[in-house]
């Protein structure tokens, strides 16, 4: 019976270990990493998939290091082809729509490993995470405040991507900011009606507490400084002290200190090799072939990052 048990039990592990692993599977992703947060054997809920960039990946990832959620982050490259750019994401998504039944396949991607599902589009995949951890509102009326919050703070969004890529129409720095400090100072009332809540600073846009927009918000504020430091455009917040203090007080939080500190956040560009505007760290200007050998952070292949 012991013999019989002792042969059993290599099986059994096996299987164990088939029923865990990860859902969703990818050769096309440069980059897999693996995040957890001291434990480096836990079972990793959800999936990332977006640009080798922060863009809508960041504060996605933000939120997830913030309520200490493993997950694993896919990472794909654009490189050069020839004279133009490629990816092996664009082969990938054909077989993704098919292999995981989701004709809405787009980056940025959610993997749900337990449902067993894949979600796209950004503020869904932002509302998703958001109620998993805990970070969507405490009632019907929050959780509307958080949804409004992400769609203005996506018009904020637009208004740099715009810019970056070209497809903005105005390729003025000045007209630029102008237009984006439009919804930022939308904000900036939120964030004053909210002072009036507490006489704490201000560092959440919702009642005081973590909430998906903050993550958003955030991203969005390091790239519009760095974009009026480029283009020597003055202060970004000479009118907007409730956003400096939302942006000084969000990072100073402990739950943001493991993400900030990591090469996720120092050492991805803002946006793809292709925009005129933080295409490299720093942020600097991407050149085509010429600064290939600066993209340190493409091909990485399946790293571990365990922050603790």
């Amino acid at each position: 019976l012991l013999t019989a048990l002792l042969t059993f039990l290599p099986s059994f592990e096996f299987a164990s270990a088939m029923t865990t692993s990860p859902f969703f599977k990818t050769d096309a992703a440069g980059t897999t990493v693996d995040v957890t947060f001291g434990d480096k054997t836990a079972e990793k809920k959800f999936g990332l998939g977006y640009w080798s960039i922060r863009g809508l990946g960041a504060p996605l990832t933000m939120m997830l290091c913030a309520a200490k959620t493993p997950f694993s982050l896919y990472l794909y490259d654009i490189v050069e082809d020839e004279e133009s750019w490629t990816s092996d994401y664009f082969a990938a998504k054909t077989g993704y729509i098919e292999d995981y039944s989701q004709p809405l396949w787009n980056l940025p991607f959610c993997v749900n490993n337990t449902e067993k599902k894949v979600l796209t589009q950004t503020n869904a995949i932002f509302n998703h995470i958001g109620r998993a951890c805990g970070m969507l509102g405490d009632d019907e009326i929050s959780t509307s405040q958080c949804e409004s919050l992400l769609c203005e703070i996506y018009d904020l969004r637009n208004v740099m991507v715009g810019f970056a890529y070209g497809s903005g129409g105005s390729k003025d720095a000045a007209s630029i900011l102008a237009n984006g400090m439009k919804h930022l100072k939308k904000i900036e009332a939120v964030l004053e009606i909210e002072s009036k809540k507490s006489t704490a600073e201000v560092v959440h846009l919702v009642n005081g507490k973590f909430s998906a927009p903050d993550f958003h918000l955030f991203e969005m504020l390091d790239q519009f400084e760095a974009f009026c430091k480029t283009y020597e455009l003055g202060n970004l917040y000479s009118e907007l002290k409730r956003l400096q203090q939302f942006k000084e007080g969000f990072a100073k939080l402990d739950e943001n200190k493991l993400y900030l500190e990591s090469w996720l956040h120092k050492e991805l560009p803002f946006n793809n090799c292709m925009a005129q505007f933080g295409s490299l760290p720093g942020p600097k200007t991407y050149v085509h072939t010429e600064s290939s050998k600066l993209a340190a952070w493409r091909n990485k292949g399946v790293v571990e990052l365990n922050l603790e």
